[in-house]
């Protein structure tokens, strides 16, 4: 069997096995799919957790393999670069990709630097460009609650109309195990699936773009490859065809045979082409050291310096113009302070996927640009369940910290307030017991009082906000608004 093939089947039983870890992130949490632990691959999420133990150790194993066998996460296990080696397979079929000799790739490695300065600086933007929470996060928001969605009202519409037996039967496994049962709402999410889709476009142009030219990830685990133990023979070609050349995905082979090894994510492909001398990869000493003629790529010139200099001190001063330092949005209970929590949350969508209310949305621009898509409480989607611990269970840099069930429900989150001018019972004299029947808070923080409104004596409801946890389901429930803004309203702390 070909290695391509090998390959092939590879990738493609992994990422049905990680869509899976995804899919089935929701209530019950199972140990089994709980994709926490391949988020804490990456050496960005040790450095975001400021070096947590359980993730250096787990990143760190990471680092170890590809230190052995090279870039073998970008080439058989990343979600994202699958995707794009499915495209580019069957754009094949219009097209035929063609590389020349490889140039030098500063850029990336000048960009995972500026990120990472602006990281120690507070200004978290890494997780914008990270292709493991990149395709999470399109898969969170886009994929799986569209096709939630349909099923939920498919069946919604067969169950409707008395189906049978067979039917009753197939939505009762359905509903266990696939679907929710529910609609499951993100805001943003168109905007999240262009940003994944765009890299996707640039595959037309050249096969794994993204992974050449921008990746973080890959740009870390490349810094390793480059004395990795699996090296690829790299003698003369005898023939002189140049078919592997052109076979490379990652533009990494030299017309003379030779490789740049930091650049190889160990597809394998060039083995297959049928030449006079063919490639195979074998076991050798790290560390030697390459000739100046065969040297990749140049040292870092001015015009290079001045230019990611600048970039990063603009972006730096963004923050200063764009960050939010208070916290203006009610963030999942166990939330580090406003900052540090910026910092660690690595953007992967799980504690929003997890959500059993659908509460938690990712935020846009509220939080300032180094917030976008860290979590948020939407009253509007849902609530914070009084029970539910998931989110912090889900968190792989402990952004949102782990907390028991009777500590999380003495954990304040925010504070309800009383909108007199649109509270039912106080602008009308009409009684309304919606929030305080609905407020789980077992010595209730939402209570009720005697006034007279209109000359009619009712009970009328107030806040003990000493009691007042924040879980929003008040909001959520409240049955009165005026341009969206309900009768009761819950304020970040």
């Amino acid at each position: 069997m070909k290695i391509k093939t090998i390959k092939r089947i590879t990738q493609s039983f992994i990422f049905v096995l990680i869509c899976l870890a995804f899919w089935y992130l929701r209530y019950p949490l199972s140990d089994w799919f709980n994709p926490v632990y391949f988020f804490q691959l990456s050496p960005l999420a040790a450095a975001a957790s400021f070096f947590l133990k359980p993730v250096i150790l787990i990143s760190a194993g990471l680092i170890i393999f590809t230190f052995i066998f090279g870039r073998v996460f970008c080439g058989w296990i990343c979600p994202y670069g699958t995707i794009m080696d499915a495209i580019s397979f069957f754009l094949k079929f219009f097209r035929k990709y063609k590389e020349n000799y490889p140039k030098p790739l500063k850029s990336k490695y000048f960009l995972l630097a500026v990120l990472i300065i602006l990281s120690f600086f507070g200004f978290q933007l890494i997780y914008l460009f990270e292709p493991v929470t990149v395709f999470a996060r399109a898969f969170y928001f886009t994929l799986y609650s569209l096709k939630n969605n349909l099923l939920t009202d498919l069946f919604y519409k067969l169950m409707s109309a008395d189906p049978g037996a067979v039917v009753e039967g197939i939505y009762s496994v359905f509903k266990s195990s696939i679907i929710e049962n529910r609609h499951v709402v993100f805001n943003n999410s168109l905007i999240t699936f262009i940003f994944f889709a765009l890299p996707l476009f640039f595959v037309f142009f050249k096969r794994r773009f993204w992974c050449r030219y921008i990746c973080p990830l890959g740009t870390c685990l490349a810094a390793v490859a480059k004395f990795s133990l699996l090296k690829r023979n790299s003698g003369i070609c005898s023939s002189g065809c140049s078919g592997c050349v052109s076979q490379c995905r990652m533009n990494a082979i030299k017309k003379d045979n030779s490789y740049v090894p930091q650049e190889c994510i160990v597809c394998g492909e060039c083995i297959d082409i049928p030449c006079g001398k063919k490639s195979k990869f074998t076991f050798s000493f790290p560390f030697k050291i390459q000739s100046e003629k065969n040297a990749y790529g140049a040292g870092v010139t001015r015009k290079d310096f001045i230019l990611w200099s600048a970039a990063a001190v603009t972006l730096f001063f963004s923050k200063k113009i764009f960050a939010k330092e208070q916290r203006n949005v009610i963030r999942p209970p166990g939330s580090l302070e406003e900052d540090l929590f910026k910092q660690k949350c690595i953007r992967c969508g799980n504690c929003i996927k997890v959500c059993v209310t659908n509460g938690l949305q990712p935020v846009l621009f509220e939080t300032g640009l180094d917030g976008v898509w860290t979590p948020k409480l939407d009253a509007n989607t849902g609530y914070c369940e009084y029970e539910c611990v998931l989110c912090g269970e889900v968190c792989p840099t402990q952004a949102i910290e782990k907390l028991s069930e009777s500590l999380k429900k003495e954990t304040k989150i925010g504070i309800a307030k009383i909108q007199k001018d649109i509270c039912v019972p106080w602008r009308d004299g009409l009684e309304c017991l919606v929030c305080e029947e609905h407020c789980p808070v077992a010595s209730k923080a939402i209570k009720l009082q005697k006034i007279t409104v209109n000359g009619n004596e009712i009970q009328a409801p107030y806040i003990e906000e000493e009691l007042c946890v924040g879980c929003s389901i008040c909001e959520n429930k409240c049955p009165a608004s005026n341009n969206n803004k309900k009768g009761i309203l819950i304020e970040p702390i």
